[in-house]
């Protein structure tokens, strides 16, 4: 990016509700949008953007690696930040997306279907979770193993709301990616995760099909993921069961403006 024409055509806006990292993450989105900057074109350092805005280094980093989450730039180390190839990338279900991550650390993902089917909901706490609509009472209850190289290491029950996937049990979840198919069979973008993560001692039924030794207690993850639409609209509730042995995690906390954002990724040790 040029730092003249950069200059020349963004501004902060004082009144907009939005941070000012966030602010100057949509100028970079519509820019590449525009086509004003194009695949290989390298951004301008973080520190003399600091330096133009009279903002923080961590306001920018907020921006960049928010960018980077969404697939729209890449860092090479020692070289700079660069925007990416359309085909690689990528929205934020891709920093959830077991498919992604898997095959991003080099290895093969893949899954063995328990249940696939359309259900009732009739757990209220399952229905309060997916705020389904007045008169909505159904749901597509999909329950895996999820699998890396063939070892399974997470068991997983996701609900999602049957109005927004009509049709979605028919699809074969052993190898589809559920993020792929919602994107791109029913023009689903998810826009915000939350995820909570409990450690725990896995039970036996479930230790049994995670392939661990069953003499002596198992030590897990328990992980509760609810994924939402930009109107506020549940798309996803997903509770699963992971091998602490094999699954790891890393958050990156930041805090700028008075909120505070972070960033999160898992990471898989076979």
């Amino acid at each position: 990016m040029d730092v003249e024409y950069f200059q020349k055509t963004f501004h902060f806006t004082p009144e907009s509700k939005l941070s000012l990292y966030a602010q100057l993450a949509s100028y970079i989105r519509v820019q590449i949008q525009a086509g004003v900057l194009q695949p290989g074109d390298k951004m301008i350092p973080e520190n003399c953007i600091s330096e133009l805005l009279g903002i923080s280094r961590t306001t920018v980093r907020q921006c960049m690696n928010r960018l980077v989450e969404e697939g729209l730039l890449i860092r090479y180390r020692g070289k700079g930040t660069f925007i990416t190839d359309r085909k690689q990338r990528r929205n934020i279900s891709y920093v959830y997306g077991y498919t992604d991550n898997l095959l991003e650390a080099g290895f093969t993902p893949s899954s063995i279907i328990m249940e696939q089917r359309v259900v009732e909901v009739t757990d209220p706490q399952i229905r309060e979770k997916l705020m389904l609509p007045q008169g909505q009472t159904q749901a597509f209850f999909l329950s895996r193993l999820r699998c890396a190289n063939g070892e399974p290491i997470i068991q997983e029950n996701a609900y999602i709301p049957y109005y927004l996937c009509n049709g979605i049990e028919q699809i074969n979840f052993e190898s589809a990616s559920l993020y792929q198919v919602l994107s791109s069979r029913f023009s689903i973008t998810i826009d915000h995760v939350t995820e909570r993560i409990d450690s725990v001692i896995v039970d036996k039924h479930i230790a049994g099909l995670l392939r661990c030794s069953t003499d002596r207690p198992v030590p897990g993850y328990k992980l509760e993921h609810i994924s939402y639409l930009d109107s506020g609209y549940v798309v996803e509730v997903t509770t699963s069961i992971a091998r602490a042995d094999q699954c790891s995690f890393y958050l990156e906390f930041s805090k700028s403006g008075g909120r505070s954002n972070f960033y999160f990724t898992r990471q898989m040790n076979i």
